[in-house]
């Protein structure tokens, strides 16, 4: 009677998966090394400061749920007919500045642009993900920032960026 052997019915190695063993893989660009167009699908993205900042609107479910919900297809979040009264529209962001006070008490920022585009970046984000609580963030598609930063623009250029939240 035959005995069995260890790894009597392992696989044996295949010699085309040993060539790809032979160095590590070579790194792959990141997206700030890279052109917008190459990782951009919607046409509207803008390079931002850091790497996880850079992603298209078509890159998020959340925000692709929300464009698929529009009768007419959009190819960006941009185009979204809800965008501008959800989001840019100074008569909300004043009700939403209003609400936030009452809740979590003033909104320290130095110039109504400041508070807008605060307030319009919240508004996108409840808007597409709903309530998230508090110290959970989410990375804005970069076409969407760069709207919301023409419709309220720092006069000084100075832009912060996404932060994550601290532990």
């Amino acid at each position: 009677m035959a005995s069995v052997q260890p790894y009597m019915y392992e696989p044996e190695s295949d010699p085309e998966s040993e060539k790809d063993r032979d160095g590590p893989d070579p790194p792959s660009q990141t997206r700030l090394e890279q052109a917008v167009s190459e990782w951009c699908t919607c046409g509207n993205c803008a390079v931002m400061p850091t790497e996880v900042e850079n992603v298209c609107c078509r890159e998020i479910r959340k925000v692709v749920t929300r464009m698929k919900q529009v009768p007419e297809p959009i190819v960006c979040m941009v185009d979204h007919p809800g965008l501008e009264p959800n989001c840019l529209n100074p008569y909300t962001l004043q009700n939403l500045h209003n609400i936030y006070r009452f809740d979590y008490g003033p909104l320290r920022r130095r110039t109504e642009e400041e508070r807008f585009q605060h307030l319009a970046y919240r508004s996108f984000v409840s808007w597409c993900w709903g309530f998230l609580g508090r110290g959970i963030r989410v990375v804005i598609p970069s076409c969407v920032v760069r709207r919301i930063r023409q419709e309220f623009p720092d006069l000084a250029g100075q832009y912060v960026g996404f932060r994550p939240p601290l532990d």
